[in-house]
């Protein structure tokens, strides 16, 4: 998930990016005091909402949902047309 990072401290180190052979990044290489940082945030995430951050399908569709929130772009639902 993308987010406001602040500081620059704030952000993990990555040492080195590994590829599959289209270029998507499928692996990160960072110090062990980055990973226990990184151990650090992923900690704070409920286990309830992990599976979001796992399905990037749903994330981009939440994601989505919440920009349109903030712009302005809701709809009252009706429950008794479901």
């Amino acid at each position: 998930m993308s987010s406001a990072v602040k500081h620059k401290k704030d952000r993990i180190e990555v040492r080195q990016f590994l590829s599959d052979t289209k270029g998507h990044k499928i692996a990160a290489v960072i110090d062990i005091d980055e990973l226990k940082r990184l151990e650090t945030v992923l900690d704070l995430i409920p286990s309830s909402e992990q599976w979001l951050y796992k399905n990037k399908k749903a994330l981009a569709s939440v994601r989505r949902g919440l920009k349109q929130a903030a712009s302005g772009r809701v709809f009252k639902l009706n429950l008794d047309e479901l």
